[in-house]
Parts: C-alpha cells; sequence; structure tokens
C-alpha cells in the first residue's frame, strides 16, 4: 500500500468516526430532551399515573345524625357494624372461600363465588354484618378477605313506629324516604376517604390503607313528635281498624299554634290481613274526597264576606235541585226554618249548598284556596300530595254545591286538618312542621327554613266557627267525639269514595266510604288539634261511629299525656238546635210542593249578594234553661247509637230537648256521577 492509498484511508476512517459521533451525539441530544421533558415538564402527570396503578382511594360513610322525638327520645340511631369485603386479587382459593362463608353470611355460594372472581380489587360481599358473624368471618382467616367498620341504622323505639314518618335510608346511608330523605343534607354529614395501595404485582398492602380525609359526623335532629302520643295514636288506630274492619286509617295530633305536629300515623293491612303501621305516610301521600268536613270553609266565607251569621236562618228542603244534579238530606223532613248553626250541625247537605249559592262560585274557590285545599301544605315531605281543586274556569254550574259538601275535590288528611288549625289558631294558618331543630356536632343549633303565618279569616270569623263546631260536638252529627270535662269543636265527614271505574258503586250497587272528623280542643283556648280518618270501613261506615269515637278516646289521652287542665268553670250551654224535624214523604215530584227557591235552577251559578239579600235574622226557637237544662253528662249518659235499617242513626236530636228524635250522621253526598 503507497503513501496515498493510507492516506485515503485515513480520511475515510475520520469521516466514519465523525459521522459516529454525530449519530451518538444527535441520540444523546435527543434522549437528553426526552429525559428533561420527563423530569421538568411532564413529571407530575407519570407520577400520577402511577399512582393511580398503586393507590385507590374509598368513600367513607360519615357517622349520620340521630333522629329525636321533641323530649329527646331516640328514634333513630346508627350503631357501628363490621362490612366483610375482599380484594379478589388476593384470594389463593375463591372456591374454597366461597364454600367457606356461604354459610356464615347466609349467601349463595355462586354469588360469592362470582364476587371473589372479578378482576376489581373492591368487592363488597355483606354490609353491617352483627357482630357475631363478623367474630365467625374473622376466624375463618381467609386470605383476601377483609373487615370495615360501618355504620347501620336502627330505630330503638321499634322498627315500625313512626316508620313513616322517620323513614328509611339505603346501605350506603343515603335516606330514601321519611324524615332521612327529606332532611339528609344535614344528617348524613360530609363522607371521608381512605387510600389503599397495592404492591408491583397488583396486590393491595393493609399497612399501606390510611385516611387522607377523616368523616364530618351529620347534626341530630329533634323532631315535633312526642312518642308516646305516637305509640297510642297507632296503637289505637289499629284497634278501631280492626273493629270497623276498614281498609286504613290515618290520625294526625298537631299543635295549631305553632304547626307541630305532636303525632302522625297510618295505618293498613298486611298480607295477611292484620292491621299495621304503614311505611307509606298516607297523612301526606294519599287525597281523597273529603266529604262534609269541607263544610267548614263554606260557612268561614259567608261570615267572613258579612253575608250571614250563625243566627240567620233560611227555608231548607230535605231536597233541591240544581240544574241537572239533585242534592238530598238523608230523612225526608220537607221545608224547615234552619239557622246556619243549625246546617252545620245537623250537616245539612241542601242547606249548605244554599248557602253556597249565597257565597257563590268565586268566592268558595278563593276561600278553598285560601285555606289551602289544592296546593302543598309547605311540609316538604317526600311524595307529598297536593289534592285536587278544579281551577274556577273550569267549574260547571253544579261544582260550586258538590265542593261546598266536600265531593269532587281530593284534598289530603294534612290539608284537611290545617282548615281546622286555621280556625283553631284565630284565622292565621300556619305552615306544618315535623322538625323542632337541628343540632350540629360543634353542638351548635343549624337554622331551619321556616314557613311564614297567613291570616285566612278573621278572628271574629274564627271565633263564630268555633262556637258553631261546639254545636256539632255538643248537639250533632259529633256527639261521640265529646270528652268529658271539655269543650270540643269538629266536624264529621262521610263520603262516598269514587273507584275506579268512574262510579260510586261497583258493578254489584256497592259504595266504599271514608269516615273522617277534624276538630280542636279545649275549644276556650285551643291547644291541641286532630283529625281521623278511616278508609273502607265495613262495620259502622258513618264518621259519627267510625271515626268519632277514636277522636274522642285520643283527644283524652292527648289532654292527660300534656295535662292540659280542663276550664276552671264548666257552663253549661242552652240547646241550640231544638228538636229534629218531623220526617214526611218525599215530594211527588222535581215540580211539587216542598221546594225552597233555592232549588229551582237559577241562570247563574254564582248569585250576587244583591240578587240574593242577607236573610232577616231570625231567633231559632229555643226551650228555656228552665224547661229543658241541659244534662250534665254524668246525669244523662248519651245513649248508643243504634243504625236503622234506612241507615239513619237513632241519636237524641240535642241535649235537653223534650224527646228522643232521629238525627242523620251524615247527609249522603249526591248520587253517582253528579
Amino acid at each position: 500500500m503507497n503513501i496515498s492509498d493510507k492516506a485515503v484511508q485515513s480520511r475515510s476512517l475520520r469521516r466514519r468516526g465523525a459521522a459516529i459521533m454525530v449519530v451518538f451525539t444527535l441520540v444523546g441530544l435527543v434522549l437528553s430532551v426526552r429525559l428533561a421533558d420527563l423530569q421538568l415538564f411532564r413529571s407530575d402527570a407519570y407520577v400520577e399515573y402511577g399512582q393511580q396503578q398503586r393507590i385507590r382511594t374509598i368513600k367513607l360513610t360519615a357517622d349520620r345524625g340521630r333522629i329525636l322525638d321533641r323530649h329527646g327520645v331516640e328514634l333513630a340511631i346508627s350503631v357501628p357494624q363490621m362490612t366483610v369485603w375482599a380484594d379478589p386479587s388476593q384470594v389463593d382459593d375463591p372456591a374454597a372461600a366461597a364454600t367457606a362463608l356461604a354459610p356464615v353470611l347466609e349467601m349463595d355460594e355462586g354469588r360469592l363465588f362470582q364476587l371473589l372472581s372479578e378482576p376489581d380489587q373492591h368487592a363488597y360481599l355483606a354490609r353491617t354484618v352483627s357482630d357475631d358473624v363478623a367474630t365467625q368471618v374473622a376466624a375463618l382467616s381467609l386470605s383476601g378477605v377483609f373487615l370495615l367498620e360501618e355504620s347501620a341504622r336502627f330505630n330503638p323505639a321499634g322498627e315500625r313506629l313512626g316508620q313513616a314518618v322517620v323513614g328509611s335510608v339505603d346501605v350506603d346511608h343515603k335516606g330514601i324516604s321519611g324524615i332521612e330523605y327529606q332532611y339528609d343534607y344535614l344528617l348524613g354529614g360530609v363522607p371521608g376517604e381512605m387510600v389503599l395501595e397495592s404492591s408491583h404485582d397488583g396486590r393491595t398492602i393493609p399497612t399501606g390503607a390510611r385516611k387522607i380525609k377523616p368523616e364530618d359526623p351529620g347534626a341530630d335532629l329533634y323532631l315535633t313528635i312526642d312518642r308516646s302520643l305516637q305509640f297510642e295514636a297507632e296503637r289505637a288506630l289499629k284497634r278501631q281498624i280492626e273493629e270497623v274492619d276498614a281498609a286504613s286509617g290515618t290520625v294526625i295530633i298537631m299543635v295549631p299554634t305553632t304547626g307541630e305536629i305532636l303525632a302522625m300515623a297510618s295505618v293498613g293491612r298486611d298480607q295477611e290481613g292484620n292491621a299495621v303501621s304503614l311505611g307509606e305516610n298516607r297523612a301526606v301521600t294519599w287525597s281523597y274526597e273529603p266529604g262534609s268536613v269541607t263544610k267548614s270553609v263554606v260557612f268561614s266565607g259567608v261570615i267572613e264576606e258579612g253575608l250571614g251569621a250563625p243566627h240567620h236562618v233560611r227555608e231548607v228542603n230535605h231536597w233541591l235541585q240544581l240544574y241537572d244534579q239533585e242534592f238530598t238530606d238523608h230523612t225526608e223532613y220537607g221545608t224547615v226554618l234552619y239557622s246556619m248553626e243549625e246546617i252545620l250541625g245537623r250537616s245539612s247537605n241542601t242547606g249548605t249548598v244554599e248557602w253556597a249559592l249565597v257565597l257563590g262560585s268565586t268566592r268558595l274557590s278563593a276561600y278553598l284556596a285560601r285555606f289551602g285545599l289544592g296546593s302543598a301544605t309547605g311540609l316538604g315531605f317526600k311524595g307529598e300530595s297536593s289534592g285536587l281543586v278544579p281551577q274556577l274556569l273550569n267549574w260547571s254550574g253544579t261544582d260550586v254545591g258538590s265542593f261546598a259538601l266536600g265531593q269532587g275535590i281530593l284534598a289530603s288528611p294534612l290539608q284537611v286538618l290545617m282548615t281546622y288549625n286555621t280556625l283553631a289558631n284565630g284565622g292565621v294558618r300556619v305552615p306544618p312542621t315535623l322538625v323542632r331543630s337541628a343540632i350540629g356536632a360543634d353542638g351548635q343549633e343549624v337554622p331551619l327554613e321556616r314557613g311564614e303565618p297567613v291570616r285566612v279569616v278573621s278572628e271574629s270569623t274564627a271565633a263564630q266557627m268555633t262556637q258553631m263546631l261546639v254545636t256539632v260536638v255538643r248537639e250533632g252529627t259529633g256527639r261521640n267525639a265529646q270528652v268529658e270535662g271539655y269543650s270540643i269543636a269538629g266536624k264529621t265527614g262521610t263520603g262516598k269514595k269514587l273507584l275506579s271505574s268512574g262510579s260510586y258503586e261497583d258493578s254489584e250497587g256497592f259504595s266504599r266510604y271514608t269516615a273522617t272528623f277534624a276538630g280542636f280542643y279545649p275549644a276556650e283556648d285551643p291547644q291541641l288539634s286532630m283529625i281521623v280518618v278511616i278508609d273502607e270501613p265495613v262495620i259502622n261506615y258513618y264518621a259519627s261511629q267510625a271515626a268519632a269515637p277514636l277522636f274522642a278516646d285520643l283527644a283524652k289521652y292527648s289532654l292527660q299525656r300534656l295535662r292540659i287542665a280542663p276550664p276552671v268553670d264548666i257552663v253549661t250551654v242552652t240547646p241550640k238546635l231544638g228538636p229534629a224535624p218531623t220526617p214526611v214523604p218525599a215530594p211527588a215530584s222535581e215540580s211539587g210542593p216542598g221546594l225552597t227557591p233555592a232549588a229551582t235552577p237559577q241562570p247563574t251559578p254564582e248569585p250576587t249578594p244583591e240578587a240574593t239579600p242577607e236573610p232577616t235574622p231570625q231567633p231559632t226557637p229555643e226551650p228555656t234553661p228552665e224547661a229543658t237544662p241541659e244534662p250534665t253528662p254524668e246525669a244523662t249518659p248519651e245513649p248508643t247509637p243504634e243504625a236503622t235499617l234506612d241507615g239513619s242513626d237513632q241519636t237524641v236530636a240535642s241535649q235537653g230537648s223534650e224527646a228522643a228524635a232521629p238525627v242523620p250522621d251524615e247527609a249522603l253526598p249526591p248520587k253517582d256521577g253528579q
């Protein structure tokens, strides 16, 4: 090789070396850029990705607040319980583990095998098991199966007591009904978080578990419910449902001045037909045609508008034709003079319709709304019914009569009671409430939103209505609601139920009824109000027999329980209703004798005050106290009503009258389809 060849080879080697150096330099530069990108610019993302591969976060349920009655008696509490869970990646033999756990957890072995074989690293096997079960699971020492402390909900007062009000929670401690649902945001607190770490092969590291966010316990709720009253209301309601062979029933006891609900019972039948406390709060979720208890709305409106007074009288016939609809009273008595107080006391349908025509459809619609019918009460309970009162524009010419009698409209038991609460509270409607206060985990009271009171009628109107309702109980259809030593104000209501077929009678011609008694006491200073609704009673379906006696029993118990003393002076009141009219044969035809002028179809369903002047006040004939002194309950016990074949109740027409006369419990509602 000559010198020139060696020079060429040397230059080639230098070029090749330089090229290699360039390549290595470029590779080094790329790696440096990539390394800088990973370490300086994208390190957080890759750290987070790595953590996601080995760290999992599990939500921890916070300690749920207690639910207590107004006196601090616990109605619902959370108790620590163990939950059985598994990390399938650590279970050595899923089939063997499932076989061992099935009898302990009382679960299907196939289901357990499926859970233990899942690719997930966290599977709940059984939530909040008993201490005995937890001990047995721990004794098995199964790999990949662990215990976690959670909370379970219990009712120390009894699982069924007040359950329709208190409600329930799901397996994750979230409220799903009742107060548990309505105030879940307060009771539930703020959940915490726990971190679980896994090794490179995916196995959970038990020692790596730690809490990164502690739980914030929920607030305690003090209800307005009185546990003793709630217990007695449910117990007595079950007994009454059995006695009258009813399908279900509802009782509500309230404080008129504050709207606080002291007891709210819902009782129905189980699959075996036994009367049991329900999980559904039918006091607010169920609506029905209330019947004659809504007559108080009509007369409140008449008095408030200055169209009449309790002592004003007018001619009333037992039969009234309004356009194509007939309204009848139970007893055929022809034409008589009835005061407004007598009409309410005897629960006369035709008399009420005549006064409703004086009030007119526009004003009747307004007073139904002002008393809260057709609108939610403001309680805020899940599933609460608003009832149904048709818009005035949709009323027909006869609706003013039907709605005045509580037919063709729907109301919940709570809405009906709010009508009587308003009268008991001097004409002011106070929104109902089930919660007195909420106390946070720090011991501080949590503010709660409250509704505002609404003036419905004047104090004078409420006072006059109270006296009329006292007469209803003392001498009229509500006599079985009396409590010795106290004045009770209230009203009966016996209504036919509209069936799914759209008729009030089934294919065999039978009807179903609801029996209602609503009122307040003591009448001189109302401190409590109550409604009793018995749905579909078979025996003694009239409200005076099915609902009023239970009202009296619970009124007596509540007065004793709350230590409400009777009035200092027992006032003997002169009877106001007088003897019942003598029954007479029905009129020969619609145009026959005995019809009042108001019975003739009117050109307009809403006569103006000018067209229907205020009746001339005429005092109702009353026996003098000397001739017919009112006997005291001790001296003259009230005779037990006995149902006659025609359905009327053979009872004393008025305490202190000279002769017993038949007074119907309720004038029946209009015929089917009317």
